[in-house]
């Protein structure tokens, strides 16, 4: 490890200020290394130390072994002998944080290099130089780069001031004229190019345009070019849609100089965008001009690469904006996909709304109708019984007519067994088939009984006809009290929304869904397990058709999959004092794990055990409802049973204030 003599103060003494807190570290093998450094001292005179190190671990050491050291610039070799990766060189290097902020300049005596991708898409290589180099060359490289650095990170510095501009050029110009011309502003450039043209030409006159005016025609061919001192000029392209204008204001000041390069017709339409101040050159004036005026090439060649720089600046910020644009279209694309999507799901909403309002009507109506006459039909019928009472009391065998037919009037529904077994009693006491049917039909099960009747024919016929007359008057019963509860059931469904009601029984309301439901549950074997329920503040009516949804729900699920007879469980029960709960299980096939997060969704249905997107609209109503009574809903499902859980407030939906609130 040595460091260069070359300071300030040492071999540099008297030749500047020292500032010995910049350090450039030159990083190569022995003799080498003090070769390089001793040149590159050259260059840092006033502004710079040199260091050495073998290798990049004795620089890592040198480098913590001076923690109070700045280093600027790094000079690393790469030979075609050295085994290590330069990437990983490097990399080794930026592990120290003094050096990761390092500019660093690779020396090699190498053709080709594959060991630099990572050093180039880090941003870690600055300049690369050959070996061996010419003389001075590595001085100036090393100073330049020194110079840099300290623009960008120390602007403050003294020494900053003394080589960079306060626009942050270097102080000292560029050699070529190019470079040189290429840092002077467009304006400047152009004063330039014109003086240099009016030495060869003569003074040349100028041409005042007006907005508008076309410079060079889309289309034609260019045969002469024109210097813009003042003013604004677009270029314009004709398309099937119409004049497009691609770029503005970035046109450059010398105007139809590409065309007339490449001898082309004239791809845009230049056009004046406000007055215009220009100097015309033909084919040949300009050529008189540059072979005469060497120093105009490079004018003219500043001129043209500012203004290709400028329209690719603008072209990809327009590729930038059309990127932008794409996106936020894409975005409000999405998001009208989305509204149209809702609108869609809300009009569907309406329309099974409107269906379910239909049908309330149409109940309503038919309730109102049939009402009057099935209240008549009732009362007729007890009157017939009561009256028929009466006519029998006063028969020569008033006493057993009497019996036998409020006997069969107020028979009690039993078992097909049990039927069966009654029968068979008979049979056995009579010993005849036929009459022991007889009898049964007449609703004669006792055996002595029978017998007595069996040999007393009249006797026999009186009770067979009073037998038929009391079941007839029975059934009658039975389907006029079934007409009425259909009616009232009717009444409540159809009962519009208004205001919440307060005191509804909530096992009453699913009696009313099953009796309007019994032809869809006819083959269904009903479990009923109530608890014990407050009554309810609630909308009597959509509560009504939410239990109608499940259950609809319900037997679909028991088409397929069910484990002999389909069964449905209503369990009702109260988790706490403010809340009831129901319950609707039924065991059928069950939900596929995949779909249940999804059954709520409007139009979403899994009918015929396949998932696909219809009218299915139940189970989104039924959280509908719910939601607006300030419920909650759950679904849980297995093969074997499903399970729908709905929990309602006692107290009933909140108020449309506190809803707003």
């Amino acid at each position: 490890m040595t460091e260069m003599g070359h300071r300030m103060g040492e071999d540099g003494r008297g030749r500047g200020h020292r500032m010995d807190d910049l350090f450039v570290l030159v990083v190569a093998p022995e003799p080498l290394a003090a070769t390089i450094a001793e040149e590159t001292a050259r260059g840092l005179i006033g502004i710079a130390d040199v260091a050495c190190a073998a290798d990049v671990v004795e620089a890592a050491a040198l480098v913590t072994a001076h923690p109070e050291r700045v280093v600027p610039l790094v000079l690393i070799t790469a030979f075609a002998e050295s085994p290590e990766s330069t990437d990983a060189r490097i990399a080794l290097l930026d592990a120290q944080a003094v050096l990761s902020r390092a500019s660093v300049l690779l020396l090699t005596d190498r053709a080709l290099h594959d060991d630099l991708s990572l050093s180039v898409d880090r941003d870690r290589l600055h300049a690369v130089m050959t070996s061996p180099w010419s003389p001075g060359i590595l001085a100036w490289h090393a100073r330049a780069q020194t110079v840099r650095w300290l623009s960008s990170h120390r602007p403050a510095d003294p020494r900053t001031r003394a080589l960079v501009a306060a626009d942050g050029r270097p102080v000292t110009q560029p050699e070529s004229d190019l470079l040189r011309l290429l840092e002077l502003d467009t304006h400047e450039v152009t004063t330039q190019l014109l003086a240099g043209i009016e030495r060869v030409l003569g003074p040349r006159p100028r041409l005042l345009l007006p907005a508008g005016t076309r410079l060079i025609h889309e289309g034609i061919d260019v045969d002469a070019v024109l210097v813009v001192l003042r003013g604004r000029v677009a270029l314009d392209h004709a398309s099937a849609a119409g004049d497009l204008r691609l770029h503005h204001d970035s046109t450059g000041s010398v105007v139809g100089l590409l065309s007339l390069a490449q001898q082309q017709r004239a791809f845009f339409t230049a056009r004046a965008t406000t007055e215009v101040e220009v100097v015309h050159l033909s084919f040949e004036q300009l050529d008189r001009a540059l072979a005469v005026e060497a120093s105009l090439g490079a004018a003219m060649a500043a001129v043209s690469i500012r203004a290709l720089a400028k329209r690719l600046r603008r072209a990809d910020q327009l590729q930038v904006e059309k990127t932008q644009l794409n996106h936020a279209l894409e975005r409000e694309r999405r998001q009208l996909s989305e509204a149209l999507h809702q609108l869609e799901q809300a009009r569907l909403d309406l329309v099974e709304q409107a269906r379910y309002a239909t049908l309330g009507e149409m109940a309503a109506g038919i309730a109102h109708e049939l009402n009057n006459p099935v209240a008549a039909m009732l009362r007729a019928t007890t009157y017939v019984g009561e009256d028929l009472e009466r006519v029998l009391a006063s028969h020569p065998q008033g006493r057993l007519a009497s019996e036998i037919f409020a006997a069969e009037r107020d028979r009690a529904p039993r078992s097909t067994r049990e039927e069966r077994a009654a029968r068979r009693r008979l049979e056995a006491a009579l010993g005849d088939v036929g009459l022991a049917q007889r009898l049964f039909d007449a609703g004669i099960e006792d055996p002595d009984r029978a017998r007595t009747l069996a040999a007393d024919p009249p006797s026999l016929d009186l009770v067979e006809a009073v037998a038929g007359i009391g079941s007839a008057v029975r059934n009658l019963e039975l389907a006029s009290r079934r007409m009425c509860e259909l009616v009232t059931s009717l009444r409540a469904y159809a009962r519009p929304k208004g205001e919440p009601v307060a005191g509804i029984d909530l096992h009453a309301g699913l009696e009313d869904t099953l009796r309007l439901m019994a032809h869809r549950l006819r083959d269904v074997e009903i479990e009923r397990n109530y608890g014990d329920l407050p009554r309810i503040r609630c909308h009597p009516g959509e509560l009504e058709q939410l239990w109608t949804n499940l259950l609809v729900n319900a037997c679909d699920a028991l088409g397929e999959g069910a484990d002999g007879r389909g069964r449905i469980a209503l369990i009702t029960d109260a988790p706490d004092a403010a809340h009831v709960r129901v319950q609707i299980r039924d065991n059928g096939r069950g939900i596929d794990p995949q779909v249940l997060p999804r059954v709520f969704e409007p139009r979403f249905t899994t009918k015929q055990g396949a998932v696909r997107y219809g009218l299915g609209l139940g189970l989104a109503i039924a959280r509908r409802i719910v939601d607006a009574h300030g419920g909650k809903i759950e679904l849980n499902s297995r093969p074997g049973c499903t399970r729908v859980t709905v929990t309602l407030p006692v107290a009933g939906p909140p108020d449309e204030e506190d809803i707003e609130t």
